[in-house]
């Protein structure tokens, strides 16, 4: 069963320490501050049906909201800085409910609990008395934790994405799917790009447009819609659902869900960014939570942040 929410207070400071590393930006979010929201379509496979009986995999054209976005706090951000590059997806079902999808382009994450991701945000603020992070805080923070330092591996490791339309994006946490004749299973989505994924170097990165990924993407979809299968990893019994830091082996049978198409940037992505919010606890019949704490938490975290950014602050 899920684990109640941690308490607010947590929660705050969590807000708090991302704010603080990402400097003074009223009216943004405190992480993947820089985005643009995009119109599109999804559509949902054959087998789709039969993991799930939640409405938009039933195999309906469903109308999509789309995020695109860089992890880092700062709105201004040059695009070829190497950081998390990120998706988030709002199905706008028939009832006029949603259910939400969000990934990212690294798989995992660097916490497994809402405490764990306070002292690694922690780790990385200036010390009081220096002004400067203590360089030994954040190897501190990894030492001693495999999932925590194959994290940051992978991240580092990362390229460039030279499109936001030619990235796989991973979905951290994993969901129960149940299916009309009451079958369940745990699994962890991931949109994989149709055009493959197309990588770029920091160093030939940096030297393009600040807001290159923008730019490519409007000029991509004047020629027809980007395109990702919505793929769903499944989990096998003793693999670990309550860990957003434990990935699965790549062996896991991955099933097909359906196909999202992108059609265009929306003309007020800039007003919808503020008044919008994606959430992975925004699911709909036929996919529950798991008991992933840092999964809990994040409705909670979410409100949070809006109230302040709605607030201009």
């Amino acid at each position: 069963m899920p684990t109640p929410t941690p308490p607010e207070a947590v929660l705050r400071q969590i807000v708090d320490a991302m704010r603080t590393l990402a400097g003074p930006h009223p009216g943004f979010r405190p992480v993947h501050a820089k985005g643009l929201i995009c119109a599109g379509t999804f559509r949902a496979s054959a087998e789709a049906s039969r993991i799930t009986r939640a409405p938009h995999f039933s195999g309906r054209t469903v109308p999509t909201i789309v995020r695109f976005a860089n992890g880092s706090g700062d709105p201004t951000v040059h695009d070829g800085i190497p950081n998390v590059r990120s998706i988030a997806v709002k199905f706008q079902l028939a009832d006029g409910k949603g259910a939400d999808i969000l990934a990212n382009s690294v798989e995992g994450f660097i916490a497994r609990t809402p405490d764990e991701l306070l002292e690694f945000l922690r780790a990385q603020l200036p010390a009081p008395a220096t002004g400067k992070p203590d360089p030994d805080a954040l190897p501190r923070f990894l030492s001693g934790h495999p999932a925590r330092r194959a994290f940051v591996e992978r991240l580092t490791k990362k390229p460039v994405p030279a499109s936001y339309a030619q990235t796989t994006y991973y979905a951290e946490h994993a969901f129960r799917f149940t299916a009309a004749d009451g079958s369940s299973r745990f699994g962890r989505y991931r949109f994989v790009p149709q055009a493959g994924e197309a990588l770029l170097a920091p160093d030939d990165a940096i030297k393009r447009s600040a807001s290159f990924l923008r730019e490519e993407l409007e000029a991509r979809l004047r020629t027809g819609p980007a395109r990702f299968q919505l793929l769903l990893q499944l989990a096998e019994p003793g693999d670990p659902t309550d860990d957003v830091t434990a990935l699965w082996p790549e062996a896991r049978r991955v099933v097909e869900l359906g196909q999202l198409e992108i059609t265009g940037i929306s003309p007020t992505s800039a007003a919808d960014e503020r008044r919008l919010i994606f959430d992975p606890t925004n699911t709909a019949d036929g996919i529950d939570l798991s008991a992933d704490p840092i999964l809990l938490a994040r409705s909670a975290a979410y409100s949070i942040s809006y109230e302040r950014r709605s607030k201009g602050q």
